[in-house]
């Protein structure tokens, strides 16, 4: 953290403090309210596309009872070294403990709920990747790296979703298998089951509740385009410029990949920064203007993961322990 925080001012240092302060300056009051709407609206967005599968599974869950483990896995997501996963069973445990219903259940939800996002993200990624292929100011290196990665996404996600639809038993059924010759036979023969019960809800997302499927999918990608407008609207506040399509697909694109591979420190502070300042060079955009987007976002980003980190702190689920920070889970329940 302290080495990402280094790497952040500095990169706040070369780019002239002054020339940032002046261009966060510009931004004025109603600038600033509407970057907070496109930080708080996909959070709004997400948490419903979440709360749309949750009742297609059956589970009794009021819309406002999502916010709060969402935000708490979002709050952990951030602050591992990945930026798309790692909050996921926090949040199904909260809602499993919550209604009383099988963690493996809700966790089925948080599943379908991250595979119809990485489709929403690739659906936008995949329009930008053809600008990416064709801006001159892309390496040939890059445009083939860009490429080879888009596919290989693609390739990846379109087979798992070909195994959820096709009830393909890809977990459960080598668990079962190597409950036969591992040691622990019964408590691998256990886990093989409750596997084999969140693969039986995944595949009913796609079957018997596809419309709240449907539903959730319009709303994952609602959320990624108030993701995909961000540069627009902070840049129209601060130098009255005008993105064109292309620009705002070849900036979004190449952002998702600097999420993707860079995202290596506690919020990616500093290198993630470096990689979006970069994308926004192609786009005529000053250093100065680029790191004052990511301290304008990522000053509304940290307010939300506070939020998140004190609802897992109450719930007693994040603690600080001989200088460890941990995340504790309770084992779960018989009936869970």
């Amino acid at each position: 953290m302290i080495g990402s925080l280094a790497l952040f001012g500095a990169l706040v240092y070369l780019s002239g403090p002054g020339q940032v302060v002046a261009e966060i300056g510009r931004i004025g009051a109603v600038g600033f309210l509407v970057v907070v709407l496109t930080v708080v609206l996909p959070m709004v967005t997400w948490s419903l596309s979440w709360y749309v599968l949750l009742r297609g599974a059956g589970v009794p869950t009021p819309w406002p009872s999502t916010l709060s483990p969402l935000l708490a896995g979002f709050a952990l997501t951030y602050l591992t070294p990945s930026m798309y996963f790692g909050g996921e069973p926090v949040r199904a445990y909260w809602v499993a403990r919550d209604r009383g219903v099988p963690t493996a259940r809700i966790l089925a939800t948080v599943v379908v709920e991250r595979v119809l996002s990485w489709v929403s993200v690739l659906a936008f990624a995949s329009i930008g990747a053809v600008f990416t292929l064709v801006s001159p100011g892309v390496s040939l290196a890059d445009k083939g790296a860009v490429g080879l990665a888009l596919g290989s996404l693609i390739l990846l996600v379109g087979v798992v979703l070909v195994v959820m639809v096709r009830h393909v038993r890809w977990l459960s059924r080598p668990l079962r298998w190597l409950g036969r010759w591992l040691p622990g036979r019964a408590r691998l023969r256990r886990a093989a089951d409750h596997v084999a019960e969140m693969e039986d809800e995944i595949h009913r997302a796609f079957t018997r509740y596809r419309r709240h499927t449907l539903l959730a999918l319009a709303l994952q990608l609602l959320t990624v385009f108030l993701s995909y407008i961000r540069p627009q609207v902070f840049f129209y506040f601060t130098q009255r410029a005008l993105f064109t399509f292309p620009q705002l697909s070849l900036y979004f694109t190449l952002s998702l990949f600097v999420n993707a591979f860079l995202w290596i420190t506690p919020g990616g502070f500093g290198i993630t920064d470096g990689g979006r300042v970069a994308i926004f060079s192609l786009l005529g955009i000053p250093a100065s203007g680029g790191v004052a987007f990511n301290l304008v976002y990522r000053f509304v980003d940290v307010i939300l993961v506070g939020a998140g980190v004190q609802l897992l702190v109450r719930r007693g689920l994040l603690s600080l322990r001989r200088g460890r920070v941990t995340v504790r889970v309770d084992p779960p329940s018989p009936e869970q």
